[in-house]
């Protein structure tokens, strides 16, 4: 869980914010005047296993509420408001999001590419984080080679969009 939060705060604090964004299914785009892709939620499945079969883990950082999601990242400088422009518009993105809405963040932290994954609705947060780098708590994708593995992170991504 802290490899994730810590992935979330890089993310958002980056000065080049929204050129990490990968795509949303917010047809609007994730905020006001984002040039980010927008792809239908039913795409959504396959370009998590295109990451699954890529990524060696992936880690579980559901069941957040949009209070506890933020509540985390309070207090920390680089994401204390007025400074960071970036931040507010991302907080208000996923604080006024009332439907199902999925978000994709890349970044590479140094030690290989990390793809972020949000799941937003009207009162939670789930993420899933896929890496290459071995951290607590990993969940072994064996690179979708196990259809075990793979038949199980489909019944997981499809509990979260549960409405």
């Amino acid at each position: 869980m802290k490899k994730i939060i810590l992935i979330i705060l890089i993310f958002v604090s980056a000065k080049s914010f929204g050129q990490q964004f990968q795509w949303t299914t917010n047809k609007s785009g994730l905020f006001q005047n984002s040039a980010i892709k927008v792809i239908p939620k039913e795409k959504v499945l396959d370009k998590l296993l295109e990451y699954f079969e890529t990524y060696d883990y992936y880690f579980d950082g559901t069941g957040y509420t949009k209070t506890t999601f933020f509540s985390q990242f309070e207090g920390f400088n680089s994401n204390d408001g007025t400074e960071n422009k970036s931040w507010e518009d991302f907080k208000k993105a996923i604080t006024e999001t009332s439907e199902l809405t999925i978000n994709c963040i890349k970044n590479n932290l140094g030690g290989g590419s990390n793809v972020l994954v949000l799941i937003v609705n009207k009162e939670k947060v789930d993420v899933i984080s896929f890496s290459n780098a071995l951290s607590r708590g990993p969940i072994s994708t064996s690179n979708g080679r196990i259809d075990d593995k793979k038949t199980r992170f489909i019944k997981f991504y499809k509990s979260l969009i549960e409405e």
